[in-house]
């Protein structure tokens, strides 16, 4: 696979980087001394509105000094802008983001250079030269300090090895995206350094957000960033592949690339692939835990963008069905919604379903009443929030019970059924929704490792994440069985995960530079739960906040968080234009329209069938008792699943 490098200006010889730092610090000064000549030769003080009124202080000066200033600085310009341009190119920042910044200089320099020669003849050039140069000295200032930054502060790595170090990440979950981030910037581009990510989607997904994309808070593609994209200004290769194995004697990665079938036979045909490793990141994230429930297959999950998807059409479609629904059990059964697990996804879930309830859909169904709408959480605990800080959970659960929404604790599901969900002690809701999002599971990958497991499926792994028996395989995130200072083993969260990434940069460095690893060390920022419009329950720092300003809190962070600066803009207008535009209702639907089997299928109306006396009509099929109340499925569309675990 081709390797380009994203770090070519710390790279470059000494001498040229010495020569090209000297142009492009001439080139400023140049540029510089035009305005710093320009302020003594007319004797005025340097103020902001000085600096606005800079054109009309220079008709101040005599035309000479005028036509030699304007020389000087047009000079300044066609020396600096074309060196900035092509070291500026070879920066490591993402291609749209160079191509920004240029265009604007470029645009910038026309505007300069026009308002200098029209400065003698026109009063609006007057005033408009002095903000078009400051505006320029920023961008140029930018143009210049990112490759200066480049070329003397990049580190590099120096005591390379005369073999090739291939580095392996798998998995480009928190754990795995910090990893690889931060040990390409801590190491640049060497020959003797490959680094790369597999993982079977190429796209990293933000999962707290996913309740908010499950009500059409949050547009489906704001949550997710395509790998490529974020390792277009690295030295990290990308490889979509969904893993199968690891051996660890051997130090192979076995994937599968690809599945299709012959188009002449329909043999189903696997491509594999097999990918050596010197150092491993292990970081394959969790599945759903589902603690072997009969019926599980019946809900909706909540790991995937898939799932989020699902879940709003199929509240959607409740909704339209309990809308034309005669019989009011059948009804009742639409309106209900089960949350099985009342941790903060639980709780998110709940929340949220009931806000777009009572915020969206309920103006558009005036044949609904609303207090028939339920929505149910289901917890074996004692109180939500199980393991949060008691009081941030009693004001969570205060805060549910002003929404409508019915806390059910103390309750463990025996079954799932179609339509109804069973608990042990026998209570039964009638519904036909039920999210399920009581816990997380240890990757199915882990067992094809090798690697020492504890009894919850999890590695065992030492202080520095480092998997117990193995020196150049690190586990990360939600796989890694590590206990914390009180003894008890990390949580599954997303903080624990990029410290962990971070930290396993930051050894995986010191091992390549023959330096010991240290140890990971775990800092608990709080916690933080969003329950329903304009409300969040936080523990940050151990500062306690509810209401609107922790909603505020929770959402700076979320957003800080977010990978992408494009989407960190996309969800804060969403955000935004949520609080003044209602939010789409409209299903979105993700199977293929096959247009043969549309043409070859009947019109739809009376069934006709040929008898040797003429045409007789028979009645349409009506569906048995069974099937009464449940949502259709169109025949010509495939069943979408409710959801598929993080890592096969």
């Amino acid at each position: 696979m081709k390797r380009v490098d994203a770090y070519q200006l710390s790279n470059l010889p000494l001498a040229v980087r010495v020569a090209a730092s000297i142009g492009l610090l001439l080139g400023m000064g140049l540029f510089w001394s035009g305005w710093v000549v320009s302020v003594f030769a007319v004797d005025w003080d340097v103020t902001l509105l000085t600096i606005l009124g800079w054109g009309d202080r220079l008709m101040g000066l005599p035309h000479t000094a005028y036509r030699i200033l304007f020389a000087a600085h047009a000079l300044s310009l066609g020396l600096l802008v074309p060196l900035a341009y092509v070291l500026f190119q070879r920066t490591p920042l993402p291609r749209l983001t160079r191509r920004a910044v240029f265009a604007l200089t470029a645009l910038l320099c026309s505007a300069d250079l026009v308002c200098w020669a029209l400065v003698p003849v026109s009063n609006v050039a007057q005033a408009l030269l002095g903000g078009i140069v400051m505006l320029l000295t920023l961008c140029l200032l930018y143009l210049i300090a990112s490759p200066l930054g480049s070329m003397w502060m990049r580190t590099r790595w120096q005591s390379a090895p005369s073999q090739p170090v291939r580095v392996v990440v798998v998995g480009g979950g928190f754990a795995g995206l910090y990893a690889a981030l931060g040990l390409d910037k801590a190491l640049g581009h060497h020959r003797m350094l490959e680094l790369s990510v597999l993982d079977r989607k190429n796209y990293f997904l933000f999962p707290p957000l996913l309740p908010s994309v499950a009500v059409g808070a949050i547009e489906t593609r704001q949550v997710t960033y395509p790998f490529r994209r974020l390792f277009e200004a690295s030295n990290v290769r990308f490889k979509k592949e969904t893993v199968l194995g690891i051996d660890c004697e051997k130090r192979l990665i076995r994937s599968r690339v690809d599945v299709d079938a012959d188009p002449m036979t329909g043999e189903i045909r696997v491509r594999h692939d097999e990918t050596p490793y010197d150092y491993l990141v292990l970081a394959p994230g969790s599945t759903t835990n589902t603690f072997r429930t009969e019926g599980v297959e019946h809900a909706f999950l909540m790991r995937e963008l898939s799932d989020a998807i699902a879940l709003r059409n199929h509240v959607i479609d409740c909704f339209e069905t309990a809308g034309r629904e005669p019989n009011p059990e059948l009804a009742q059964k639409m309106l209900r919604f089960v949350i099985v697990g009342a941790g903060p996804t639980g709780v998110e879930v709940a929340s949220e379903i009931r806000d777009l309830v009572d915020h969206v859909l309920i103006r558009h169904y005036p044949e609904i009443d609303v207090r028939r709408v339920e929505v149910v959480v289901i917890d074996p605990g004692k109180r939500i929030l199980n393991g949060w800080d008691e009081s941030v959970a009693k004001r969570a659960a205060a805060q549910l019970e002003r929404l409508g929404v019915r806390v059910h604790s103390g309750g463990r599901v025996a079954k799932i059924g179609p339509d109804w969900v069973l608990l042990a002690d026998g209570t039964r809701f009638e519904s036909r929704t039920c999210v399920w999002c009581a816990g997380v599971a240890a990757s199915e990958l882990l067992v094809q490792c090798g690697l020492p497991l504890n009894a919850s499926g999890r590695v065992e792994v030492d202080a520095d994440c480092r998997a117990k028996g193995q020196d150049r395989v690190f586990v990360l995130g939600d796989a890694a069985h590590l206990p914390g200072p009180d003894g008890r083993p990390l949580p599954p969260l997303g903080q624990v995960a990029f410290q962990q990434g971070a930290q396993t940069a930051r050894n995986l460095v010191r091992l390549l530079t023959g330096k010991p690893t240290r140890p990971f060390r775990y800092r608990n920022f709080g916690q933080l739960v969003s329950v329903g419009h304009q409300f969040a329950a936080v523990k940050l720092l151990g500062i306690r906040l509810t209401g609107f300003l922790a909603w505020i809190v929770w959402r700076t962070l979320y957003l800080g968080k977010l990978v992408g600066f494009g989407n960190k803009v996309r969800v804060m207008l969403d955000w935004t234009l949520d609080l003044f535009i209602e939010r789409s209702t409209s299903p979105l639907h993700a199977t293929r329209s096959n247009l043969i089997a549309r043409a070859a299928a009947p019109v739809p109306g009376p069934a006709r069938s040929a008898t040797p006396t003429g045409v007789t009509e028979t009645p349409p099929l009506t569906p048995g008792p069974e099937h009464a109340g449940r949502l259709p499925l169109p025949q010509a569309e495939p069943r979408v699943e409710r959801g598929t675990p993080a890592a096969e």
